[in-house]
Formats: C-alpha cells, structure tokens, sequence
C-alpha cells in the first residue's frame, strides 16, 4: 500500500472516515458495519485475509484486527499456545492472539487466530493518514510473515519449533 500523500487533517473526528478515505484511495472494497468497524480484505503473498478496523472513544485508540482464518482442533491447542509465544516474540507492532467468541444462546464458539495492533492517542489527537496506512501495511506484513507457522503447526502437524523455524527461513533473490 503507497503511503497516503496529503489529507486535510481536520477531516472528521471519526477517525475511521479517514480509514475509509484510505482504503477508497487504494482501491479496496470495505463496508461498514452496524457496530461501526471498517471491513475489507487484503490480497497476501499467502490468501486473501479479512481486516477490520475499530475505533475505541473509550481509549482513544484504533485497532486493526486480521483473522488467519486456520480452523484448529481442542488437541492442537498447547502447541498452538507455544507457537504463539514463539511468533510474538519476534513481533514489532501488534500481537498474535487466539481469540474466542460465544455465539448463539446454545454455548456454541467460535474460535480463530487473529492478529491485533492498536494505537493509543490523547484525547485531543487522531491517527494521521500516514499512521493509519502503517498499521495496514504492518499488519499484512506480519501476517504474511508468520500465516505459514501457523499453517504448518495446524494443517502440517509441525511442532511449534519446526514451523516457526521454516517461516524464519529467508531466500535471498528470486528463482
């Protein structure tokens, strides 16, 4: 994603009309939900990932999140809990995170990996265009980095120290 070039900076106090304004400029799809989250997707090296943005007035932050979108087993659980400290220790911004969610009244959930990275602000401050157009490009970094570890330890049957190992694993130039 190119780096935005000037907006006005007054432009709204919704910081995520300024996301919007970005994502419109990059020609990305994105919808807005009734919770007040910006939704689209991201073409990676890996899959096409979902991303959503959340703006928190309670924190004055906004969030990125980025589902992996790896369905796991309850037995892959302690290895998947292992990679995850493994994979954050070598993440700048954000996080890596098993997050889960109750839905429905009958005790069903839903479960995924999702990558999280949140900015804070003072109350009288909001995310610049340059700021918000880090976050995605960090964001889609990091999971493009690491979505082969956690594919290798769900669908491979890696432990957690060979797939992070083979992510790690850098080629110089192209074939």
């Amino acid at each position: 994603m190119d780096l935005p070039q000037a907006y006005d900076a007054d432009m709204s106090s919704d910081p995520l009309e300024m996301v919007e304004t970005i994502l419109s400029d990059e020609g990305l799809n994105f919808e807005r939900t009734p919770e007040g989250e910006v939704i689209f997707s991201l073409k990676g090296d890996w899959k096409t990932y979902d991303l959503w943005f959340s703006w928190r007035p309670e924190g004055e932050c906004i969030q990125l999140c980025c589902t992996l979108d790896l369905p796991f087993t309850e037995v892959q659980l302690l290895r998947l809990y292992e990679l995850l400290t493994l994979v954050n220790q070598r993440v700048w911004f954000g996080h890596f995170e098993l997050y889960q969610d109750e839905i429905g009244g009958n005790g069903a959930s839903v479960a995924d990996i999702v990558f999280r990275h949140t900015m804070a602000f003072s109350p009288a401050e909001r995310p610049s265009p340059m700021q918000t157009a880090h976050m995605i490009n960090s964001a889609a970094e990091t999971v493009d980095r690491f979505y082969p570890a956690f594919d290798f330890l769900i669908r491979g049957g890696q432990s957690p120290a060979d797939a992070i190992t083979a992510c790690l694993f850098e080629t110089v130039g192209e074939a």
